[in-house]
């Protein structure tokens, strides 16, 4: 059933076929319809829809989450909704009323001037959403300036004003954007946008990538902000926990149309979409006494009944077979520190990491938690010799990692593979992936020509990415997240590595690509015997993938311990504090 009237008193949901789904009448004021909207990239037969046949309204006040993975049409609706848009996306066909005027067909000019007092954006990203060499002071000068609706006598007044109102410190005014955390940026993202007092705020991923507990603050901050500012709000998120958490409602999207659309007590306990039901599928609390995501229990609770996870899965494990090595060595930290020389003249040196020891053991896995500065990735780098301690030693086997010569540097990087955060950045866009996995596999192996392709097959084989000569073809763009994060280890595997150390490899991964790769991960150990050192902050996957769990807290361990009973029993208050940020609906959502 389509419907361009959104006001109609519907929840219906597509059972197949092009659906659409109309938002139930509300009893406050209307601020935004939109009725019918579609939205294209390009023209003519080559267009892309990414919006098709959107038609909703919100309230005066009223909190919305609009949730679904990458590709769904979420943003692309945001930016339509906000004006953003820049070619060649385009309004295809539909309006969009707000406060009873047509906003879809305004030039730039008029768009600017109802931002003020209309509506705002916070983006993705701050960093990029900030001009790195433009102090935040000047931001906000920047906004006073270009729209004249605050006094020149109280631009400073106004100012630290607004950083109060996100819970920032006035120094912060004063610093550049590459000086503060993503945390703090996100919330300079927001008092920007509360500087022109708009009535509706769209907040476009402002979480992503974040670690729980900063994730956690700043929605805090957005929820207060909005309860105080009584703006109305959309809160766009690939992440159903943070969304059913947050809003009084939820419009759930899904190859550009919104195919439901209910209170989130409703989206919670009696989804109608099929689609809706498997996002909620992908979320467990890690302190339950076992935890299953689709395709897998967790790693306790398989150990414990004497199955690998493929026995328990839906589909066959996802690593091809190849024989177990039997020379693999120990990665040994001893009393390692790293102190970095002080940012600033006056300020403290920063010990990044105190008196740290552990030992990652051949084919085990161990996971290393903590928040943004906790000195995680810090340690990584210790492992794989960017740096060097400042005491302490970590050794690989035989290997003094901190005193390495130029031939045992080239055999602890054969031995010792990463896999970044980032699948996006990872990869060199204008390459193909034969040509990424092609120069690690000549630099390893010395396979040239036809044997060198040969591998480069296998490794795709893999993990996973068939037809393999058609995966070897394609260019990063052509793949999704999860596809590109399985090259990005097919690559780490090319030199058949002892131990990978995955550095956040799936907090960039919409919640169904997320299992694929752990369940990657795991086969590889499984089936492989590849050690692994699982850095996160994201204690669920954890509770999946590892044996034991280190708890990192300003560079030192707080808490150590097998996984399942570390998360089940944590004695530490910051690994419960880690814990209780974590989005949990079924406990906050009555």
């Amino acid at each position: 059933m389509t419907s361009t009237d959104p006001t109609t008193p519907d929840r219906t949901t597509p059972s197949a076929g092009h659906n659409v789904v109309t938002s139930p009448p509300l009893p406050n004021e209307t601020l935004l319809q939109v009725f019918d909207l579609n939205v294209d990239y390009g023209y003519g037969d080559d267009a892309t829809h990414a919006v098709r046949n959107v038609s909703f309204r919100l309230a005066h006040g009223e909190f919305v989450g609009l949730v679904g993975e990458s590709g769904s049409g979420k943003s692309t609706l945001g930016f339509a909704l906000t004006g953003l848009s820049k070619p060649p996306a385009h309004i295809e066909k539909g309006r969009i009323l707000f406060g009873g005027k047509d906003i879809a067909g305004l030039n730039s000019e008029q768009l600017r001037e109802q931002r003020q007092g209309g509506i705002a954006m916070v983006l993705q990203s701050g960093m990029n959403a900030l001009n790195p060499v433009r102090s935040i002071r000047n931001h906000f000068i920047d906004i006073f300036r270009a729209h004249g609706h605050v006094e020149r006598s109280r631009w400073a007044a106004r100012t630290h004003e607004l950083v109060g109102k996100v819970e920032l410190a006035p120094e912060v005014l004063d610093r550049f954007p590459g000086e503060l955390s993503g945390g703090m940026r996100q919330r300079v993202s927001i008092a920007l946008a509360l500087s022109l007092e708009p009535q509706l705020m769209v907040f476009d991923e402002p979480t992503t990538a974040l670690d729980v507990l900063v994730q956690h603050a700043v929605m805090n901050t957005i929820i207060e902000l909005q309860k105080s500012e009584n703006f109305t709000a959309i809160l766009i998120s690939h992440d159903l926990g943070i969304v059913l958490e947050s809003a009084q409602r939820v419009m759930v999207m899904h190859e550009g149309q919104i195919v439901e659309d209910a209170s989130a007590r409703d989206i919670l306990h009696n989804p109608q979409n099929e689609y809706t039901q498997m996002l909620l599928s992908h979320y467990a609390d890690p302190r339950a006494e076992t935890v299953e995501l689709p395709g897998f229990a967790d790693r306790a609770t398989r150990v414990a009944a004497g199955e690998s996870r493929g026995a328990g899965a839906t589909h066959a494990p996802t690593v091809s077979s190849r024989e177990r090595r039997t020379d693999q060595q120990p990665i040994v930290v001893t009393n390692v520190s790293k102190v970095y020389p002080a940012p600033r003249r006056g300020e403290k040196a920063v010990h990044a990491l105190t008196d740290v020891s552990f030992t990652l053991e051949p084919g085990s896995a161990l996971a290393l938690v903590g928040a943004s500065g906790s000195g995680k990735s810090t340690l990584a780098k210790l492992i794989t010799a960017v740096e060097k301690p400042s005491s302490g030693t970590v050794h690989f086997g035989d290997l003094d990692v901190g005193t390495l010569s130029r031939r045992h540097f080239r055999q602890l990087h054969r031995d010792v593979q990463m896999v970044f955060q980032d699948p996006y950045a990872a990869l060199n866009p204008l390459h193909t992936v034969e040509y990424a996995l092609t120069r690690p596999v000549i630099n390893f192996t010395g396979l040239h020509g036809r044997d060198a392709r040969h591998r480069v097959l296998e490794l795709l084989d893999t993990v996973g990415l068939s037809p393999v000569e058609e995966f070897a073809a394609k260019l990063p763009h052509q793949l999704s997240g999860g596809q590109r994060q399985r090259v990005v280890i097919a690559r780490a595997l090319a030199s058949n590595p002892q131990v990978i150390i995955a550095d956040e490899p799936v907090s960039m991964l919409d919640v169904s690509l997320r299992a694929g790769v752990l369940a990657l991960l795991e086969d590889l150990r499984e089936q492989w015997g590849v050690s692994l050192l699982y850095i996160t902050h994201d204690l669920l996957s954890a509770r999946v993938v590892t044996d034991n769990i280190m708890v990192l807290n300003q560079g030192s361990v707080v808490e150590r311990g097998n996984t399942a009973d570390v998360l089940r029993h944590p004695t530490d208050p910051y690994t419960i504090r880690l814990l209780d940020a974590i989005p949990n609906p079924r406990k906050n959502v009555a």
